[in-house]
C-alpha cells in the first residue's frame, strides 16, 4: 500500500501529464531529491505488483514519468480519486479515528482502551488528544477527563451528531458516485442503501434536487441519527423553536423523512430529532426541478438585518471596488443569495463543510478568490457572520461563472464605446464616423465633451473610453488617441478591444511580463532564512514602505488580510497585500526562502507581496491571470528559487 506522501507524488505525475526531475519533484513536494528517489522506487514497485497497467519510468537526462494503458488509468482514478478506506494506520487520519472512538463510546472510555484497539501506544493517543481538544471546543463539545473512568464528551446531542458527521468527511472522500458505499464501514447495522432511495423519493415526491455535497451530507446525517437513536439518543427543543421551524414549507419533507426513517429502522424520532433534521436541511443547497419555483426568492431566516436588498448592497460595493459588472447580472445576484442563505444557517449552527476544489479553486482563480475576500469582508463587517477558506472559495466558483459569463456575452455583442472629444462638433463626427467604418461592430453610446465625461462616465457601463485629449477618470481605464485616429491609434483601439493577440505570441515577449515590469530589485529579496509567515511579511513590508511603495497601515492590513484566509494559492507560492488603500504607488515586492515555511494550510517558499490598485482594472486582472500560470509552472519555480538577483529570473 503507498504511504500519503507517495500517492500525492503519483498523483502530480498522473494530473501534470509531463516529465519531472528529481529537483522538479523535491521542489514541489517540499522534500529532498533522496527521499524523492526512494519514492518513486517504492512506486515502481507497487505499480509492478499491482499489474497495475502503468508505468513509471526514470532516465538520466530527461527525467520521470508515467505512462498507463486504459486499464491503468481506471486503476488511478479509483487509487488517486476515491481513494482507498480510510486507515488509522496513516498518521494524519489517526487522530480522527480517536474522535470517532471518543463520540461513540457510552459514556468514558480510557486512553488505554483506545491505544489498544488501534494498536498504538498510549503516548499516541495523548498527542491525538491535543490536537483534537481545540477541535471539540470549536464544536461546542468539552473533552472531561477522570481519573481511573477515562475521557467522555460533554455536549448537545446535536452538536455530537455535527462533529461525527464533520470527522466522517475528513476521513474519506464525500465526493462521486457509490457514496454509501464508502460510509456503509461506519455505519454498522444501518443499511445506507435504504437511505440513498429515501432521499430520492423525497426528490421526486417534493420536486427539489440536492447537490452532490448536499446529498452526501444528508445521507451522513440521516445514518448518524438513525444510529444515535437507536443508542437511545435523542435532541431537545423548546416548544417556540419547534413552532417556529414547523411553519416552514420544508416541515413537509422533514415529516416525510421522518416517517420512512422511522419505518425503515424501527426508531422513533422526537420534535427535537425532526428539528435536528430541519436544521441540516436549510444549511443545504437545494434547487427546484420545478423551473416555476425558481421564480421567487425566499428572504434568509438569518436575521431582521439580512435581506436581499443588503446582499446587492454588498454586490454593489464588490462591483464598485473592482470595476466588474456584478450587480447586474441577475443570475449571480440569484444564486450566490441562496447559497449563502444556506451557507448561513449552516454556520449559525457550527456545521462547517470543506470545499474539495479549495486547492483547485486558489490556484485556477486567484483573481476571483480576492473578490471573494472582499465579499467576506464585508459580510463579517456588517453581519458578524465568519467566512473561512471553504466558504470564501465557494463564493470564488460563483463569481467566476459570472465571470465566464460576461467574457461570453462581450465576445458576442458589439462592445460599448464612449468617445470623449474636446476639439468641437466637426471633429468628433469625423472620430464617430471612422470608428464606425474601421470597427462597424461597435456600439458608440455617448460622444462626449471632457467636462461631461467627468460627470456621465462610470466604472463599469462601458468596454472602453476613446478620448483625444489626455484625460484621467477615477477607475477608468481611458486610451488616448490622436483627432484623426492614425493606424498606431487603430492598433491600439484593436487590441484593447479584442485582445492583443499578435504581442501574446510574439518571440520577444517576457514570460510574466505582468509580474515582472512591477517587480525591483530594491523590493526583492532572496534565499532568506526566515521561519514565519509574521517574520516574511513584516520584513518584506517595510521594504516596500522604506522604498515609498505604500503607506503605514499596509502591513497590519495584510495581517488581518490573512486572518481572514491565507494568501497562499498554490505549489510554493504565497501573495500577501492589504485590503485596499495604503498603496502609494503599484508594485510586487519579491522574497525567496532557503526553506519552505508554513503558511495557512501550505507550504511556501515564493512570496510575492501585492502593492496593487483595483481601480487599474486590466492590469489588476492580468496581474492575477499571470499568477494563474505561474502556480502550474513548476520549472519556472525552481528557476525563481535558484535566482540570485531578479534578472536570473527573466525569460523570453
Amino acid at each position: 500500500m503507498l504511504l500519503t506522501r507517495e500517492k500525492k507524488l503519483l498523483e502530480l505525475l498522473y494530473t501534470k501529464n509531463r516529465d519531472f526531475t528529481v529537483a522538479e519533484l523535491a521542489g514541489v513536494m517540499h522534500i529532498s531529491p533522496r527521499t524523492v528517489k526512494t519514492d518513486i522506487k517504492r512506486i515502481s514497485g507497487e505499480l509492478t505488483e499491482e499489474r497495475s497497467g502503468c508505468v513509471l519510468h526514470t532516465k538520466t537526462g530527461k527525467g520521470i514519468w508515467l505512462t498507463y494503458d486504459s486499464h491503468g488509468k481506471d486503476y488511478l482514478d479509483e487509487l488517486l480519486r476515491n481513494g482507498e478506506e480510510a486507515s488509522y494506520l496513516i498518521p494524519e487520519n489517526r487522530k480522527y479515528f480517536v474522535a470517532l472512538k471518543l463520540l461513540d463510546a457510552e459514556g468514558y472510555i480510557s486512553m488505554e482502551s483506545i491505544a489498544n484497539s488501534m494498536f498504538v501506544s498510549k503516548g499516541t493517543i495523548v498527542n491525538c488528544m491535543i490536537e483534537l481538544e481545540p477541535l471539540f471546543k470549536k464544536q461546542g463539545i468539552i473533552v472531561e477527563k477522570k481519573v481511573k473512568y477515562g475521557m467522555r464528551l460533554i455536549g448537545e446531542e446535536g452538536q455530537l451528531r455535527i462533529a461525527k458527521a464533520s470527522i466522517i468527511r475528513k476521513n474519506i472522500s464525500v465526493q462521486g458516485n457509490q457514496i454509501a458505499d464508502r460510509l456503509q464501514p461506519f455505519f454498522e447495522g444501518i443499511p445506507l442503501a435504504a437511505i440513498n432511495t429515501i432521499i430520492q423519493d423525497a426528490e421526486n415526491k417534493f420536486e427539489f434536487l440536492l447537490a452532490d455535497t448536499a446529498y452526501s451530507e444528508l445521507v451522513i446525517q440521516l445514518a448518524i441519527m438513525a444510529k444515535r437513536i437507536q443508542k437511545g439518543r435523542s435532541c431537545t427543543i423548546g416548544e417556540a423553536e419547534l413552532r417556529a421551524y414547523q411553519n416552514k414549507k420544508e416541515w413537509n419533507i422533514v415529516r416525510y423523512l421522518s416517517e420512512r426513517l422511522e419505518a425503515e429502522y424501527s426508531i422513533t424520532l422526537s420534535p427535537g430529532d425532526m428539528a435536528y433534521l430541519m436544521m441540516n436541511l436549510e444549511g443545504m443547497n437545494t434547487r427546484s426541478s420545478s423551473p416555476a419555483a425558481e421564480e421567487n426568492i425566499p428572504e434568509a431566516d438569518i436575521g431582521e438585518a439580512w435581506d436581499l436588498q443588503s446582499w446587492e448592497e454588498i454586490l454593489m460595493e464588490a462591483g464598485i471596488v473592482f470595476h466588474e459588472n456584478l450587480p447586474r447580472d441577475e443570475m449571480l445576484k440569484c444564486a450566490l443569495y441562496m447559497h449563502l442563505k444556506a451557507m448561513f444557517n449552516r454556520l449559525r449552527h457550527r456545521i462547517h463543510l470543506s470545499n474539495p476544489m479549495k486547492h483547485m479553486v486558489k490556484e485556477e482563480l486567484v483573481y476571483e478568490v480576492e473578490v471573494a475576500s472582499f465579499i467576506a469582508r464585508r459580510i463579517k463587517e456588517k453581519f458578524g457572520m465568519e467566512l473561512g477558506e471553504d466558504e470564501i472559495c465557494d463564493i470564488a466558483i460563483y463569481l467566476g461563472a459570472s465571470l465566464e459569463r460576461e467574457k461570453a456575452q462581450k465576445s458576442r455583442n458589439n462592445p460599448n464605446i464612449v468617445v470623449v472629444c474636446g476639439s468641437g462638433l466637426g471633429t468628433s463626427q469625423f472620430i464617430e464616423a471612422k470608428l464606425k467604418r474601421i470597427f462597424p461592430h461597435i456600439n458608440i453610446t455617448k460622444v462626449l465633451s471632457v467636462k461631461d465625461a467627468e460627470n456621465e462616465v462610470r466604472p463599469g457601463y462601458q468596454d472602453l473610453v476613446i478620448s483625444t485629449v489626455p484625460l484621467s477618470l477615477e477607475g477608468i481605464e481611458v486610451l488616448f488617441v490622436s483627432p484623426i485616429l492614425a493606424e498606431s491609434d487603430i492598433t491600439a483601439i484593436e487590441k484593447k478591444l479584442y485582445g492583443n493577440i499578435m504581442a501574446a505570441q510574439a518571440a520577444d515577449k517576457v514570460k510574466y511580463e505582468s509580474l515582472f515590469s512591477l517587480m525591483d530589485d530594491r523590493i526583492s529579496i532572496f534565499k532568506c532564512d526566515l521561519k514565519t509567515r509574521e517574520e516574511v511579511i513584516r520584513l518584506l513590508g517595510s521594504r516596500l514602505l522604506h522604498e515609498k511603495y505604500v503607506e503605514e497601515g499596509f502591513v497590519e492590513s495584510a495581517f488581518k488580510r490573512e486572518e481572514l484566509s491565507a494568501t497562499s494559492i498554490g505549489d510554493s507560492i504565497a501573495v500577501p497585500h492589504a485590503f485596499e488603500g495604503h498603496v502609494r504607488k503599484i508594485g510586487i515586492g519579491l522574497l525567496t526562502l532557503k526553506k519552505p515555511i508554513q503558511w495557512g494550510n501550505e507550504k511556501v517558499q515564493i512570496i510575492l507581496m501585492l502593492a496593487l490598485d483595483a481601480r487599474a482594472q486590466e492590469q489588476f486582472k492580468r496581474v492575477f491571470t499571470d499568477l494563474a500560470e505561474l502556480t502550474k509552472d513548476t520549472s519556472y519555480l525552481a528557476k525563481i528559487l535558484n535566482a540570485e538577483k531578479l534578472s536570473d529570473m527573466i525569460v523570453k
